[in-house]
Order: C-alpha cells, then sequence, then structure tokens
C-alpha cells in the first residue's frame, strides 16, 4: 500500500504526459491551412444591368458601369453610398452617362475616374463636391492623349494615377491627374495589359493574351521596381486588399484567389496556393469592402445582371 501512495504521483504523471502526447498527435494529424487565403461564399446579391467595372471609395462609396451594346453604346454609370446601400436594392445616390465604360477608380480624395474604351477612348473625371454634408460628383474633365482601349486604372498612396493602355500595350503613371494630362509610359508590352489594382504600393496587373499577372513593387517616386510574373489564363480585372488578390476570367467563368505573400519569385507554372470562385456567367469587375467583421468581395456577374457579394 506504501508502495502504491509512492508511485501514485509517478503515475499520475505518466498518466498526464500520454494524454499530452495524444493531445499533440491530434493537433498534428488536423489540416492546416497554408494558403492563408479565406473561404469566400456568396451572401447576397443585388440586380445590376450589364455590370463591368467596380469601384469603392476609401469612404466606402460603391460605383459601378454599364457597359452596353453595340460598339459605342451609352450605359450608367451607378453611385451608391455604401455596399450596403447597393445590396439592400436601393436607388443609387447619383448616376450619369457613359460610353464603352469599362474600369473606374476613385481617387484618394473620392473623386472618380472612369475609362471610356469606345469612340473616344478617354479617362473622364467627375469632381467630388460637398455642399451641407452632402456629397455629390460634378464633371471635371477629360483626359484624352491618343489612348487606345484605355483599360484598368488604380491609384498609389500618394493619388498618382496608373492607366493600362490596353491597345498601345503600356502602363502610364499621372502624377497629377484632376489637373493636368501629362503622363510618362512606365513599360510596354505586358500582351493586352487590362486590369490593374493597387494595395500597400504593390501593383498588380493582367496581361490578357500573355496569360500573366504582373505584380510590381512601387517606388517612392512611383516607378516599377521589383517585378513578379504568374501565369494564369485569361485574366481581365483584378483586385487586392491586403495580401489577397482576386482576379476574375470572363472566358472561364471564375475568379481566381492568391495569397500575395506566396508571389515571391517569377514561376512558369505558380506553385502556390490558389482558390477559385465559380460563377455561371461572365465574371468582370471586382472589389473588396471593408465590413464591420472583416472584408467582402463585390464581383460584376456581366451575363447575370447582378453584383454579387462574397465574404469568408
Amino acid at each position: 500500500m506504501k508502495n502504491l501512495r509512492k508511485l501514485a504521483p509517478l503515475l499520475f504523471l505518466l498518466l498526464m504526459a500520454g494524454a499530452i502526447s495524444s493531445c499533440k498527435k491530434k493537433a498534428k494529424d488536423e489540416p492546416v491551412d497554408t494558403c492563408g487565403i479565406p473561404e469566400l461564399q456568396m451572401t447576397a446579391s443585388a440586380d445590376v444591368a450589364n455590370p463591368c467595372g467596380i469601384a469603392v471609395s476609401a469612404g466606402g462609396k460603391v460605383a459601378v458601369t454599364e457597359f452596353k451594346q453595340p460598339y459605342g453604346s451609352t450605359g450608367t454609370t451607378k453611385i451608391w453610398n455604401s455596399y450596403s446601400d447597393l445590396l439592400a436594392k436601393k436607388l443609387p445616390a447619383q448616376t450619369f452617362q457613359s460610353v464603352g465604360a469599362e474600369a473606374i477608380a476613385f481617387d484618394n480624395n473620392e473623386n472618380l475616374y472612369i475609362t471610356e474604351t469606345e469612340l473616344n477612348a478617354r479617362i473622364v473625371i467627375y469632381k467630388k463636391i460637398t455642399v451641407n454634408v452632402v456629397s455629390t460628383y460634378q464633371y471635371s474633365r477629360v483626359i484624352q492623349e491618343g489612348f487606345i482601349n484605355p483599360r484598368g486604372i488604380a491609384f498609389d498612396s500618394k493619388n498618382r494615377l496608373y492607366l493600362a493602355d490596353d491597345g498601345k500595350d503600356r502602363l502610364l503613371r499621372f502624377d497629377d491627374p484632376l489637373n493636368s494630362s501629362t503622363f510618362s509610359v512606365l513599360a510596354a508590352v505586358f500582351g493586352s495589359p487590362k486590369g490593374l489594382a493597387i494595395a500597400n504600393d504593390t501593383l498588380y496587373l493582367t496581361g490578357y493574351s500573355s496569360d500573366r499577372l504582373y505584380k510590381y513593387e512601387l517606388t517612392a517616386t512611383g516607378a516599377l521596381g521589383k517585378s513578379v510574373i504568374v501565369n494564369s489564363p485569361k485574366l481581365v480585372d483584378v483586385a487586392a486588399y491586403g495580401n489577397i488578390v482576386a482576379a476574375a476570367s470572363p472566358g472561364n467563368r471564375r475568379i481566381t484567389l492568391l495569397n500575395s505573400n506566396q508571389i515571391h519569385s517569377t514561376e512558369v507554372n505558380f506553385t502556390g496556393c490558389i482558390k477559385t470562385l465559380t460563377g455561371s456567367g461572365d465574371i468582370y469587375g471586382l472589389a473588396f469592402v471593408k465590413t464591420a467583421n472583416g472584408y467582402g468581395l463585390l464581383a460584376a456577374h456581366y451575363n447575370q445582371n447582378k453584383i454579387i457579394f462574397y465574404q469568408p
């Protein structure tokens, strides 16, 4: 009995060690998501005619372009005060007409820029005007400098505008787009550049005919720094939020999600993780929005005449 009493503490320790060991083994066997990419699920949608480009401002406004056929048709660009208003199917706060409008972006001061790809091939600027706490958009001016099929546009942290000039296969930068049409050609020969996004002064550009996603670190002067290429088929629009990158392939009716932290070397076949969202129609414009619990992704499902909202 004395020996058992002496052995009891030792037996207890051995049993505890076994329990701890078994817990460790169980934890080791559990699947671990090394991708760092959330599982996005459709949580809501809104009916919007022929949606193409989507933009979300720093203050949460949402703008959507309507792209109509045939060539040169006029569509309605719509602005909602929030993504909640859009998904609640409220009427837009403001609308105006655009010709062949595809991409759209807000600058850091919430002024609005739209690329019209047909007939005039230009960037149309609407300036935000606030009177008695009510904000509206008024036509300001156009930038029309010999573009051919101007597509993706995005702003860096210093409010410089970048444009994918698809028809001339080049990337442009405007240092003071609200007041000047002067631009610099940063690089060329991407293979039909279409989508453009900037997050944390990292620029993402899609090359449609080259089947590539380009990633560039921007320098302090707005030049292109280190570059990385990921091969992915027929990408059009791209959006980024933190380290999550989403790219739309209309022909494949899917959205490809990547972790930017894994895009660290040039690879013919990307070996990092990807996740995909599939739709029943062509998917074009993409934009991330901040939510109370994190973020969500708005996607323009063109053939379905819907904006679909995805959340983790």
